[in-house]
C-alpha cells in the first residue's frame, strides 16, 4: 500500500509546480519595454522605434501580470500556455504589423510577484522611422490565459528614433 503522504507528493510533483495555477492576486498586466529586464514605460514618456537589421521598425515590448494562468515558458507547443499580443496606434489607426501575437509561457518575475515576457519585437508598419517620430501613440498589450481570463494594459506615449538608427 502506498502511504497517503507519497500519494499527495506525487500528485503535487505532476501538476506542473508553480505554473499549475493563476498567479496571486487580482488580473493585472503592466506594460514597459526591455530586453533582459522589465523597463518600466510612463505615461506621455518617450518609446524608441528601432531599425531591426534587416531595414524594418519595431518597438520592444514588455509585459507584466499577475492574477492569470502564465502557462510554461520551457514549452512553446503547452496547451496552457497564454496568448500576449501588443498593438500599437497612432490617431486611432494601427501602425503595427499585426505579427505581435505570442502564444508562448511567461516567465516568474525575479523575487516573485507574478509573471512577465520580456523583449518581444512589436513591428511597425512604417517605411522610415521618421514617420512616427515625435507623434503620439497608443501602445497596447493584452493578455488572455487558457481560462479565458483576459488582462491589458495601455499607454499614450511619444515614439522617437532610436539614437542608433542608421541616418537617413
Amino acid at each position: 500500500m502506498i502511504p497517503t503522504i507519497a500519494i499527495a507528493l506525487l500528485v503535487s510533483a505532476c501538476s506542473g509546480g508553480d505554473n499549475s495555477g493563476p498567479d496571486a492576486g487580482p488580473p493585472a498586466a503592466e506594460l514597459g519595454t526591455g530586453t533582459r529586464e522589465f523597463e518600466e514605460l510612463l505615461a506621455a514618456g518617450d518609446v524608441f522605434v528601432i531599425q531591426g537589421p534587416q531595414g524594418g521598425f519595431h518597438l520592444l515590448g514588455s509585459v507584466r501580470v499577475s492574477g492569470i494562468m502564465p502557462g510554461d515558458p520551457d514549452d512553446l507547443g503547452a496547451r496552457d500556455n497564454p496568448t500576449t499580443e501588443f498593438r500599437v496606434l497612432r490617431a486611432g489607426t494601427r501602425v503595427d504589423a499585426m505579427a505581435s501575437r505570442y502564444v508562448q509561457g511567461l516567465d516568474p518575475i525575479p523575487g516573485g510577484g507574478g509573471h512577465e515576457m520580456l523583449g518581444r519585437l512589436v513591428i511597425l508598419d512604417i517605411v522610415a522611422d521618421d514617420e512616427l517620430d515625435g507623434d503620439t501613440i497608443d501602445f497596447s498589450v493584452t493578455v488572455t490565459d487558457v481560462t479565458g481570463v483576459t488582462v491589458t494594459a495601455s499607454l499614450s506615449l511619444v515614439a522617437r528614433s532610436h539614437p542608433q538608427n542608421p541616418a537617413r
